[in-house]
């Protein structure tokens, strides 16, 4: 299967909507963002083609999705099966140093000569939110990550969970082709946010276009998607700015950095 030739990393302000093959869903939609005017933490997505040029080498016989490709979506015990092998072989496997160089030049751009610089390392699969799926949650996400050294390792992290045995089971639920299979990995600077929210620009319940829905707790977001606090829940008229209606929430729990990386 022919691709087009794209760089392996490209920065949220150099993309947009349309670059959704090199970038994947997530990634297209923080450039998005940015052409939109709205403010962004920086960073940039290491491409698709990094993701292939390092399946190309691991699997040069395309193995990986052949054991995928013969698996059945019932048999929940071969798919994780599968989904272990898979991961370990490539979370054991070497970075290229033609990938690590560039991830690591990106990040210390990014740095801009600072220290701490932490950094969400974020998948951003090709069919991710799209019309036919959505990927949301299947997925790994790495919070307050920090060096170089680390953010490569993550990003091969981030690359395995793409054959977590969620995510297995879902493409064959979905008959979703193997070959078309691509992820772009997010790595974008993190804020240490007081309070953090969720917004949709639709009604999540009802699908009314008329209204945003805002859900926030305090601290980082990560406790909101994560189902782990009940959020406070806003509605708005996306017109009049009115607050439709609202529910305060007992939030008994946040999620903050933590020194040694990640979040406690």
């Amino acid at each position: 299967m022919s691709r087009t030739v794209t760089p392996l990393i490209s920065w949220f302000q150099d993309i947009g909507i349309h670059d959704r093959p090199g970038v994947g869903g997530k990634g297209a939609s923080l450039g998005e963002l940015i052409r939109a005017g709205i403010r962004v933490p920086n960073g940039f997505v290491v491409t698709t083609a990094a993701f292939w040029q390092f399946l190309g080498i691991i699997d040069r016989d395309n193995t990986i999705r052949a054991a995928v490709e013969a698996l059945t979506p019932g048999d929940l015990t071969a798919i994780q099966n599968t989904s272990t092998e898979i991961r370990d072989r490539i979370e054991s496997s070497p970075m290229p140093d033609t990938i690590s160089s560039e991830i690591s030049d990106a990040y210390r751009q990014l740095r801009s000569g600072k220290n701490n610089v932490h950094v969400a390392i974020r998948s951003s699969a090709t069919s991710e939110d799209s019309a036919e799926a959505s990927f949301a949650g299947l997925q790994d996400t790495y919070l307050w990550v920090r060096g170089e050294d680390e953010v490569v390792d993550r990003v091969r992290h981030c690359w395995a969970s793409l054959y977590s045995t969620e995510s297995i089971s879902y493409r064959l639920r979905l008959r979703l082709p193997e070959q078309h299979l691509a992820m772009g990995v997010v790595v974008q600077q993190m804020v240490n946010s007081l309070c953090s929210g969720v917004m949709f620009t639709r009604s999540p319940t009802t699908g009314d276009k008329s209204v945003v829905t805002l859900e926030g707790s305090w601290g980082l977001g990560s406790s909101i998607v994560s189902g782990e606090v009940t959020p406070d829940r806003y509605v708005i008229n996306k017109v009049t700015g009115e607050i439709k209606d609202r529910a305060i929430a007992i939030k008994a729990i946040q999620h903050t950095p933590s020194a040694k990386g990640g979040t406690i």
